[in-house]
């Protein structure tokens, strides 16, 4: 299955799974030798090469919030490979009734301003389905964690 891309791609990208943020806590993805995830780094697209036996923990838009931007999601992508590709991704979500907001350990207990304001998770992943349900017709109004940014 091919995701929905929010901006036009270019042929020699040939996007699986185009650039986004994970929208939860963590991920954990066990990727084949085959590879194609790719994490973008100082503006450029870097492989994340699989290295046999490892784990890559991609840290989520919540970890961020809660971090305080001490922590950041990343952004990263899947190529489509000419060769079969198998990886297996597992997601650490919160209860939709979860409020989310940046720990006084991030915060007040060092004397940093919150970044972010406070939300219930459920309205983010509504936020987030709706991007891929009515796409935007424009980059700069696809809804993501800077929304709560103060």
């Amino acid at each position: 299955m091919t995701a929905k891309r929010y901006f036009p791609a270019t042929e020699e990208e040939n996007v699986g799974i185009s650039e986004h943020e994970d929208g939860n806590c963590i991920t954990f993805i066990f990727q084949d030798g085959v590879g194609g995830l790719e994490v973008l780094t100082d503006g450029h697209w870097v492989p994340a090469e699989p290295a046999s036996g490892s784990i890559i923990v991609n840290i989520g838009d919540v970890i961020q919030v809660l971090s305080n931007n001490k922590l950041k999601s990343a952004t990263h992508r899947v190529l489509s490979k000419p060769a079969h590709r198998h990886s297996f991704a597992f997601f650490f979500n919160l209860h939709g009734d979860k409020w989310v907001e940046p720990l006084p350990e991030f915060t007040a207990k060092i004397g940093e301003a919150p970044r972010y304001r406070g939300f219930l998770y459920r309205e983010y992943q509504q936020l987030r389905v709706r991007n891929k349900t009515h796409p935007p017709a424009r980059p700069e109004d696809v809804v993501n964690i800077t929304y709560y940014a103060i």
